[in-house]
């Protein structure tokens, strides 16, 4: 139980585990009993029913069952996919909004891919959250650059 106990704590004090293998080997172990589990309860549940009401309708519930665990699943896909989808489409509005308030001389060379581009989207999300580090990070990476250049044309 303890074990359990420490592999739920962090999760619910929104931390980072130390080990995160050994967490998701527990999250996979615990998903594949789960699975064995739903694979006996309808051997079970089709055992009981074949044996109450014959086997046509044992075969039809277990099919129903199914159909029902599919199309939620499928429903479940595609909720998450629109939701995907309107958190980009509010992330390039809100890139472009800041790219439009800020007048930066340099926004109307960049291409409208390359805005739109969930990657790019990612680090200007990320530059917005945290600007001071983006600041350095870029001057950083300037440096650095600059002196591979320079010692490349040495």
């Amino acid at each position: 139980m303890l074990k359990y106990v420490t592999m739920i704590a962090p999760l619910l004090l929104k931390r980072g585990t130390a080990n995160p293998v050994k967490t998701l080997t527990g999250y996979m172990g615990a998903f594949f009993l789960m699975g064995i589990s739903a694979v006996f309860f309808l051997a079970a549940l089709f055992t009981w029913i074949a044996s109450n009401y014959g086997l046509d309708v044992a075969f039809l519930a277990i099919a129903l069952i199914l159909m029902v665990v599919a199309i939620g699943l499928t429903v479940m896909a595609r909720l998450s996919q629109s939701a995907a989808a309107k958190e980009s489409e509010s992330r390039n509005a809100q890139i472009k909004a800041i790219l439009a308030a800020r007048e930066d001389p340099l926004a109307d060379h960049i291409p409208e891919e390359l805005l739109t581009h969930p990657m790019s989207q990612k680090i200007l999300a990320q530059v917005e959250e945290k600007p001071f580090i983006a600041g350095m990070t870029a001057i950083g990476l300037g440096v650095m650059l600059s002196r591979q250049i320079f010692e490349a044309s040495d």
